[in-house]
């Protein structure tokens, strides 16, 4: 199979997995902070800063309204936690 091949063959799978996490609802920006939310915790668990997430590699490039905008519908949808005071700049993966 070509490298092209091989990237729609995982372009599939994503879609399937995302519509396995019920997560086709989402945008792609909501999809890429919930990625970085999780690549940046390390599977922790715990709170992530808000720098680290603006300045990881999928989404340093979002817009900071836009980054911002998701972060409001994320904890709407109860997929993330805002944690501390409405400035600490703190989030984390909302228990399943």
């Amino acid at each position: 199979m070509s490298t092209i091949g091989h990237y729609a063959t995982l372009r599939n799978l994503l879609l399937e997995m995302e519509k396995d996490l019920d997560f086709s609802g989402l945008s792609d920006i909501e999809k890429r902070v919930m990625s970085t939310l999780v690549l940046v915790d390390g599977g922790r668990n715990e709170t992530v800063r808000i720098n680290d997430i603006r300045d990881h590699a999928l989404t340093a490039s979002i817009p900071a309204p836009s980054l911002y905008r998701s972060f409001q519908t994320l904890i709407n949808k109860g997929l993330i936690n805002k944690v501390g005071s409405a400035r600490s700049g703190l989030y984390q993966l909302a228990s399943s």
